[in-house]
């Protein structure tokens, strides 16, 4: 009798755990209820879009990274938080998770960890852009006086829209890429370790860089004042 019991509770034992390794890796989409936030950082991974708009939160993946995912607003920034999984690490496939983000007005975006965000953005004073680890920040639609960019970490920076001021600060192999970034009077880099910027100011350049860094604009402003050391370049296309 003890071995016809296992011999039907071994299969359903079975069914079991083939249902929920189904369920944990069905694809599920959540909207998310969060506080009022004026910027945001994204993380792990994660593929993220925003756009001008009511304010909305909405996630798709597999339901078992959902159930991880955690969205925390801090000091004003809607902020990616993932719960720790096992002793040895997050274990958090973020590449399969989409954020779709919705706000009337954002100064400031965050990439990190090999995460793509790409953001639609509303006319605003100043704005800061940020990526590091590898992650890859596109930000369009920007109409400000001043924009802050920190990039590092072989990230990639991608600003299209209208400044009046550009300040880069980036290492690490970094690349800000800001030709599209219209009306730009005023460029500051400070950079290291095989840097590229790309930008178009028309009347005051200042480059404090080293270690291979490549600074690209359109033409040589009237005011400019360069320090490159260990292999760092200035390069005016129309020169």
């Amino acid at each position: 009798m003890k071995t016809a019991r296992m011999s039907l509770l071994v299969p359903l034992l079975m069914f079991a755990g083939v249902s929920f390794a189904e369920d944990s890796h069905a694809q599920k989409t959540e909207t998310r209820e969060v506080d009022d936030f004026e910027s945001l950082a994204v993380g792990h991974g994660i593929k993220a879009k925003v756009k001008v708009g009511p304010k909305s939160v909405r996630v798709e993946g597999p339901a078992e990274l959902l159930s991880r995912l955690r969205l925390v607003v801090k000091d004003g920034q809607l902020t990616t938080e993932v719960e720790r999984q096992g002793v040895f690490g997050n274990n958090f496939s973020g590449g399969k998770v989409r954020l779709y983000v919705s706000s009337p007005q954002l100064e400031g975006v965050e990439a990190s960890g090999g995460s793509h965000v790409e953001a639609e953005v509303a006319a605003s004073d100043e704005f800061s852009a940020e990526a590091s680890g590898g992650a890859a920040l596109t930000v369009r639609g920007m109409d400000t006086d001043k924009v802050e960019v920190e990039a590092s970490g072989g990230a990639v920076v991608n600003l299209e829209g209208r400044a009046r001021e550009l300040n880069v600060e980036a290492s690490g192999g970094a690349v800000v890429k800001a030709m599209e970034l219209k009306g730009v009077k005023s460029l500051d880099v400070e950079a290291s370790g095989g840097v590229r910027v790309e930008a178009d100011p028309s009347e005051r350049l200042s480059v404090d860089a080293t270690g291979g860094t490549t600074v690209q604009c359109v033409s040589r402003p009237p005011r400019t004042e360069v320090k490159a050391r260990g292999g760092t370049r200035v390069v005016y296309l129309k020169d």
